[in-house]
């Protein structure tokens, strides 16, 4: 580093890392995750991305919320069952918390909101930033495992099984969330459901626990990020000045000038953009690319200046460093890492304001690059503040505009601590001793009043009209596999050191998205797509004849140009690297996860180097043994 801190300052670092630290702990769900970047990869799932995004996203979360979107739980022929159905929600106070029931929905605004947070820079996607609107390409999946919009990471597990199939093999309940966005809209709900039924054994209640009030919600959306301390409202690295919510891009709102999305807790970042819903695209009629927009010299505004020292903070990974704001990473930096800006804004990848940093802490210290603006926080010496400010007015709700608009905003209070009992349950030892007894019990002391007479608060419902339920057929479709190719391969690794392959075409019959699994008995035989041998697929979607399939995005200089449907295509071939020397056999298995058409099953014989004469050895999951030649 260029400068040395002083010793307060010290303390307030280390105190922000050890805050940072707790927060990126993984929870119940993610103990069996390996991070998804290099060294190590996650699923390579495909998915079909919407068209009509805005109002596609918009019914199957509505549907979802309801309890009506995904199917019944069923087993499959391989004798595997996918079930992601909702389970229903609790209702009521601690002392009079009745059992779960499916007739009591989510808010639907609550999860479009987390949706958004979780998956969007620009919109709501399924698929990564390089998949057109209307098209087929990689599932977006994050640095620690989180699939799809909803980013699901607990139940996607690689290294173990369960919740894999084998070591880096997806279940068919993995393998579906991956590749079918209503089902990942289906698990993030029930998730979400989860979270909220875990009061009062393992969560504190909001409220009066009444599932309809978007106030009572506040614990469980804490929850579905992770019950930390960094996500706690009065955590005392959190400048104090912030206001309530994030404004969510809104440029009207509070604090858009001030203040940047790191700056917030969980909480505060969905709330906010339930106040404050993200505007349409002015080209959504066109359904704009949600590729990397090009870098441009102009200004996008934000609160930092060449020399000030920010922190990383809020990615529960890391934050890439890139050469310049559209290009590849040179670094990628934890969590607690300090930064000095040296210039900026531009905007880069996703639309997003990049600042020219240098890294002066941990692994990558003297590096410079640039980094997106979402993780990033001032470093201030800001005191926590008074959980009890006195004379403290009663709390307003602004009015928003709801013209072109993803949602209607909705009306809410965010917790008020101007009341002596909410200030109570928000001290943070509080929060502290639960944690410290593993959260059992579920932390009565942070239950709070949603409903206080005296200060003109009450709780509001969500204004989203119920959803048509006719919708669930047109988003299930009726999907039936068909395949074309070899039912036996012969593959060698050439002296060259590069590996024969044979093709398989998997078809769609039917119609929308039929989404299937792809397992090898064996770790040497791999498969991919044409022209992509960099992705091991594990699951894909073919698309029916009934259905656009977007290859150009239309912009102000080129057509929307789109075909009928859209076969997989998958190349079988052996990785050089892992193939041992001698002959082997393995298997391909090719299995539809919803709908018609059977398992395709490819029989390998594979070799490498001097095999003249040797026998084949059979490879199956768990079983080696010798065979006849």
């Amino acid at each position: 580093m260029d400068s040395t801190l002083s010793r307060a300052g010290l303390v307030s670092l280390l105190v922000f890392v050890a805050l940072a630290a707790a927060a990126i702990q993984p929870g119940e769900s993610r103990a069996d995750h390996l991070a998804c970047h290099s060294p190590f990869r996650g699923f390579d799932f495909d998915t079909y991305e919407f068209e009509d995004y805005v109002t596609k996203y918009s019914q199957a979360i509505e549907l979802a919320a309801a309890g009506k979107a995904v199917p019944a739980p069923y087993t499959l022929s391989t004798g595997e069952t996918i079930d992601v159905s909702y389970q229903g929600l609790k209702k009521g106070p601690r002392a009079a918390r009745a059992a779960e029931s499916t007739s009591v929905g989510i808010p639907p605004a609550i999860y479009k909101s987390i949706a958004w947070v979780e998956s969007a820079l620009s919109a709501w996607g399924n698929a990564s930033g390089s998949v057109p609107f209307g098209g087929v390409g990689p599932t977006l999946i994050s640095t620690d495992c989180g699939y799809g919009i909803g980013q699901i990471t607990s139940g996607m597990g690689h290294a173990s099984a369960p919740p894999a199939l084998e070591y880096g093999v997806p279940s068919a309940r993995q393998a579906i969330i991956g590749t079918h966005p209503l089902f990942n809209i289906g698990e993030g709900v029930r998730i979400l459901a989860d979270k909220w039924n875990s009061a009062p054994r393992f969560r504190p209640i909001a409220g009066n626990g009444d599932p309809a009030a978007l106030e009572d919600w506040y614990y469980a959306v804490w929850s579905y990020n992770g019950f930390a301390f960094s996500n706690h409202p009065l955590n005392p690295v959190r400048n104090p000045l912030r206001g309530a919510v994030w404004n969510c891009g809104d440029k009207s709102a509070p604090g858009y000038s001030s203040f940047v999305r790191s700056d917030y807790t969980y909480p505060e970042l969905v709330y906010g953009c339930l106040r404050y819903a993200p505007a349409m695209p002015a080209a959504v009629a066109t359904a704009q690319s949600n590729a990397d927009s090009e870098v441009t010299a102009a200004a996008v505004g934000g609160p930092f200046n060449a020399g000030d020292t920010v922190v990383v903070v809020g990615t529960g990974d890391c934050l890439k460093v890139r050469a310049t704001p559209t290009t590849d990473q040179v670094a990628c930096v934890p969590d607690g890492t300090q930064m000095e800006i040296l210039g900026g804004p531009q905007t880069g990848i996703g639309g997003n304001a990049f600042w020219n940093v240098r890294v002066k802490t941990g692994a990558s210290q003297g590096v410079v690059g640039w980094s997106a603006d979402l993780f990033l926080s001032k470093q201030t010496a800001t005191p926590a503040p008074s959980p009890t400010p006195p004379s403290t007015p009663p709390p307003t709700i602004p009015n928003v505009d709801p013209a072109n608009r993803y949602w209607l905003p909705q009306r809410f209070f965010m917790p008020d601590f101007g009341s002596a009992a909410v200030a109570e349950a928000f001290k943070p030892q509080h929060f502290l001793d639960c944690q410290e007894a593993g959260f059992s019990g579920g932390c009565p002391a942070m239950d709070y009043p949603t409903t206080i007479p005296e200060r003109n608060v009450v709780p509001h419902a969500d204004t989203t009209p119920p959803p048509n339920q006719s919708l669930v057929s047109t988003f299930l479709g009726d999907p039936k596999l068909q395949y074309s190719g070899p039912t036996t391969l012969t593959l060698r690794v050439e002296s060259s050191g590069v590996a024969t392959n044979g093709v398989v075409t998997v078809k769609n019959v039917g119609t929308w998205i039929a989404p299937f699994r792809v397992r090898t008995t064996a770790d040497w035989i791999v498969v991919y797509h044409p022209g992509d041998s960099t992705r091991t697929i594990d699951g894909s979607v073919a698309i029916g004849a009934d259905t656009d399939v977007v290859t150009q995005q239309a912009t102000a200089s080129k057509p929307r140009l789109a075909v009928k449907g859209r076969d997989s295509v998958l190349v079988i071939t052996l990785d050089p690297a892992l193939m041992p020397e001698g002959a082997f056999t393995g298997k391909v298995y090719i299995e539809p996860l919803f709908g018609g058409g059977g398992v395709f099953t490819v029989n390998v014989a594979a070799s490498k180097g001097a095999t003249t004469g040797l026998p084949f050895r059979n490879v199956l999951p768990a079983l080696a043994s010798e065979g006849s030649p």
